[in-house]
């Protein structure tokens, strides 16, 4: 199974939530050397930038296979 420290300390709803949210605004999943606070990071500030933002969805095709494939192996 790959995936970080991280993924092994904080909520996996965050985790899964900070990877979905990079994916919509950079088209990628966290890297591998993300901390846990890297995930809280990115999950409150990333929360903030896509609130209301109704379009996100068009950006999040891919990330279910993707994060799927990284984290579920």
């Amino acid at each position: 199974m790959r995936y970080g420290l991280a993924m092994r300390s904080i909520n996996s709803f965050i985790h899964k939530e900070a990877n979905r949210f990079l994916w919509i605004v950079k088209g990628r999943l966290a890297p591998d050397e993300y901390s846990e606070q890297d995930y809280l990071d990115v999950y409150d500030s990333y929360l903030k930038r896509l609130w209301g933002n109704h379009e996100n969805y068009v950006h999040e095709e891919g990330f279910e296979e993707a994060y799927t494939e990284k984290y579920n192996k």
